[in-house]
């Protein structure tokens, strides 16, 4: 039996309410992704995102159980704390350290990952400088090392710690030659940290955790020559459009993405 004309008009207007749900659902999933309190868009894109035709990991980011987006390299795994799109920086923290609370274990150091820090085809740009954790047996009386002694004991919670004094110190502030016979390299990590190289001993032990913990910055603009632009937006299929701009073909220039 023919639906009345009132029900026609009423089915109509179901299925083009349906059909605007769902292009408005498919355009963000297709644009914009977020975890947490990051939001994710290209460059970068979530594990998961179907929008996506690629093979390449190297800015594929995870949300994990706790709603924290993770960047996982071959090297190490980090928690993503930003993204700036504007100046093409990521700052990143160290999972395993630093983010629980272990920083002052000691790294098998030399097969340390950090040294081996590297992104895609290894085109990077640092904007951090490494600081060093030393234990030393005697105190050390100078205004660039922080005192960290009782947080790397109570951390540590082992008598062994005993008589021991923990510093950490700016690594553009001091050569080899320079560090005291009495102490051993326990572990660097790598900050864009001002406040360290500024405040030097001024710096409480808990001050220093804080600043560490605020990670470090890299730099992806690498991403932005014209061949790269145009390989990563073809990506996302057509949902992102690269429009490049005075440059040859493997020079930066200007890329736009809508």
């Amino acid at each position: 039996m023919a639906l009345a004309p009132a029900g026609n008009k009423t089915l109509l207007l179901l299925l083009l309410l349906f059909s605007v749900t769902c292009s408005n659902g498919n355009q963000n999933q297709h644009f914009f992704n977020s975890c947490g309190d990051i939001n994710i868009s290209f460059p970068f894109r979530l594990q998961g995102d179907p929008s996506y035709t690629c093979n390449d990991n190297d800015y594929t980011l995870v949300c994990d159980e706790n709603n924290r987006t993770v960047l996982n390299l071959p090297s190490r795994k980090y928690y993503v704390q930003s993204i700036n799109y504007t100046n093409y920086s990521i700052r990143l923290v160290d999972v395993v350290g630093i983010q629980t609370n272990d920083i002052c274990s000691p790294f098998h150091l030399f097969s340390s990952t950090f040294l081996n820090f590297t992104w895609g085809e290894g085109r990077l740009y640092k904007t951090w400088s490494w600081v060093v954790l030393l234990r030393c047996e005697n105190p050390v009386h100078s205004p660039i090392y922080i005192n960290t002694t009782g947080y790397c004991s109570s951390t540590r919670g082992d008598m062994g710690n005993y008589g021991y004094y923990s510093y950490a110190v700016a690594a553009e502030d001091v050569g080899v030659l320079d560090v005291p016979d009495s102490c051993l390299l326990e572990a660097f990590y790598p900050s864009s940290s001002q406040l360290i190289r500024q405040r030097g001993s001024n710096l409480s032990s808990l001050d220093f955790i804080k600043e560490l913990e605020y990670g470090f910055e890299v730099d992806f603009s690498s991403i932005c020559t014209c061949n790269d632009c145009r390989k990563r937006a073809s990506c996302f299929q057509d949902s992102v459009t690269a429009v490049c701009s005075n440059c040859m073909d493997g020079d930066f220039g200007n890329c736009e993405i809508f």
